[in-house]
């Protein structure tokens, strides 16, 4: 696998379950790149993984673990609008763009620079609201998935 897009990008959705296997992943290996998930898809990851803490307390460890994977590698955002952002209203697609934004840059000090959605779907509206905020939109790309590391 290409270690510059193989092994060095990873996609950031389960930290609460495979945290520690992630975090000694970019300690061997510098120079990764993390594409992180904010509390903005709470939802998504109930429904797809399962967790059991409350959107709070996902929050305030994702805030806590994020500040530490940050000092190994460099974190973008990741986020899940729909696989069918049509089908989502400009208000709800600004919301969550904005949101996870905002959760990067108030809560964890990081200005990003990149914005990779979910499924690599969006439309017309979601990348001009991204790039209003200076994010360059990542496209299909090889990568893992935090919780592939072993």
């Amino acid at each position: 696998m290409n270690r510059r897009f193989g092994k060095s990008v990873i996609h950031v959705e389960t930290p609460y379950l495979f945290g520690n296997r992630l975090l000694n992943h970019v300690k061997s290996r510098r120079g990764c790149k993390c594409y992180c998930l904010s509390p903005v898809n709470y939802d998504y990851v109930m429904a797809e993984f399962g967790i059991s803490m409350s959107r709070q307390k996902y929050k305030l460890f994702l805030i806590k673990y994020y500040k530490e994977l940050g000092r190994f590698s460099d974190l973008q955002l990741h986020v899940h609008l729909s696989q069918y952002p049509d089908q989502l209203s400009e208000a709800e697609k600004k919301k969550r763009i904005l949101d996870s934004y905002n959760f990067f840059v108030k809560d964890l000090g990081i200005q990003p620079k990149e914005i990779l959605f979910g499924w690599y779907t969006s439309d017309r509206f979601s990348e001009e609201i991204s790039r209003s905020l200076g994010l360059k939109i990542r496209g299909r790309h090889l990568h893992l998935y935090d919780r592939w590391i072993k």
